[in-house]
């Protein structure tokens, strides 16, 4: 059974995150994201004074993304075909994820966080910016993970190609 909207928004998370759904790399991206993104809304509550959880920081962050990747995949899907204008297959969905996870962050996020508004989208923002940090520092260790292994795998075939001209 298709579902085009879900199936939109996992090809947008893929081209964020530069990998295939389901592979190590892409969950360890996600994750250290996730965590980063987490720990800085957690940290930066206190600082606002609100005695509010870890629950309620990944609750801050799963639900306005969960609210801006469903209008992404509803943009792309029945509003990009009434609009014939040639930049409007690739902004209006990323304009509708933007506006309702704004709203979201709006409306929902501070009521979970128990702040402001202005609170709200200045931790959302910050989070957001120290979670593109870690999705940066998770890549380059992955890059170097990767660099690694292929050195290695390079050494061992060098290694096995002398032992087998001594044999």
């Amino acid at each position: 059974m298709e579902h085009p909207v879900i199936d939109s928004s996992v090809q947008l998370i893929e081209e964020l995150f530069s990998s295939k759904v389901g592979t190590p790399e892409f969950s360890m991206t996600v994750g250290i994201c996730a965590l980063v993104w987490v720990l800085v809304t957690r940290v930066l509550l206190g600082m606002f004074s609100s005695k509010r959880g870890i629950l309620a920081s990944g609750l801050a962050l799963v639900v306005p993304l969960s609210i801006g990747l469903i209008a992404h995949g509803m943009a792309g899907l029945h509003l990009v075909p009434l609009v014939e204008i040639d930049w409007a297959a690739k902004w209006l969905p990323i304009a509708a994820l933007v506006l309702f996870i704004l709203l979201a962050v709006l409306v929902i996020a501070k009521r979970i966080l128990q702040v402001s508004a202005s609170v709200a989208v200045f931790i959302y923002l910050v989070a957001t910016a120290a979670a593109v940090g870690g999705y940066f520092g998770a890549q380059i260790t992955l890059g170097v993970i990767q660099f690694g292994e292929e050195k290695v795998e390079q050494r061992e075939e060098k290694v096995q190609g002398e032992i087998d001209s001594l044999l």
